[in-house]
């Protein structure tokens, strides 16, 4: 690409700051009006903290380990074993760590609505990680480059390698609205991790683990399926697919939280008082 060209569209980092904005006050918003219905913001915070503690951390480490040692070859040279892998790793890790969270915090649980604002916590710290933070180290990215082309950039990140200019040259070539379905997708990733988060709470409060078996597994097809899809599909495609499990999920965590309301108080097992 002729140094000339090496000039980010303003609409198109106009976008970037947009979404990266979205990313924080979409979660903050819907903790909010959980609050407001009852939830409370220990949950919130905690859900914070654990998305990045299970994900992030011991399943990035687990990650590193499998896909860089022997059997990494086999795995990622093969799409559904790969979709198989990648979707129970984060089944198991997220909503494990989800579940050890709402346990952690059980006696503090007055409802589901504390279900809701750890969902929105979890679903929302990993919105601004995975993209608010993506968003952001693009737009420092694109500054550099529309001032300065490819030595602005080597300027910011050091000596670039052919796949750091291929992919100088995607933001330079990606329109501005591609990036408006990241913010898409992160409302539907953490409308999501609202349901599962229903559904582990039923699993924590009324011992019934069959439903954190059941998060687990939801949960690792929702990720298989856009690896899946990825492959194969549009973005569009792959982002309604993940809107359908979304509205699935949605319906199955509307009919527990039907089922909290029906049986009536919470109780606790004996030896454990609400504290």
């Amino acid at each position: 690409m002729p140094e000339q060209s090496w000039t980010v569209p303003g609409s198109a980092m106009a976008v970037m700051g947009a979404v990266g904005i979205f990313t924080v006050v979409l979660p903050l918003c819907l903790a909010l009006y959980f609050w407001r219905k009852g939830g409370r913001w220990r949950f919130f915070l905690l859900g914070c903290a654990v998305f990045p503690l299970f994900a992030l951390t011991l399943e990035g480490s687990i990650d590193r380990a499998v896909l860089y040692g022997p059997a990494g070859g086999t795995i990622a040279g093969n799409l559904a074993l790969y979709a198989l892998y990648g979707g129970l790793m984060a089944g198991v890790f997220e909503e494990c760590g989800r579940w050890c969270a709402l346990r952690l915090g059980r006696r503090w649980l007055r409802g589901p609505r504390d279900a809701l604002m750890y969902g929105a916590g979890h679903g929302g710290i990993e919105a601004v990680l995975l993209v608010g933070a993506t968003m952001l180290n693009d737009l420092l990215v694109c500054a550099a480059l529309s001032g300065g082309g490819l030595a602005g950039a080597e300027a910011l990140l050091g000596p670039l390698s052919d796949a750091q200019t291929a992919a100088l040259a995607s933001l330079v070539t990606t329109p501005a609205g591609m990036y408006l379905w990241s913010a898409f997708e992160r409302v539907v990733a953490v409308a999501i991790h609202v349901s599962l988060s229903v559904l582990v709470y039923r699993a924590v409060r009324r011992g019934e683990p069959r439903w954190l078996l059941w998060a687990i597994l939801l949960h690792a097809g929702v990720d298989a399926t856009a690896i899946a899809a990825a492959a194969f599909l549009p973005i569009a495609g792959v982002e309604l697919a993940a809107l359908l499990w979304a509205a699935g999920l949605a319906l199955l965590a509307r009919r527990v939280w039907l089922a909290e309301e029906r049986e009536g108080p919470l109780t606790f097992p004996q030896g454990e008082g609400a504290h």
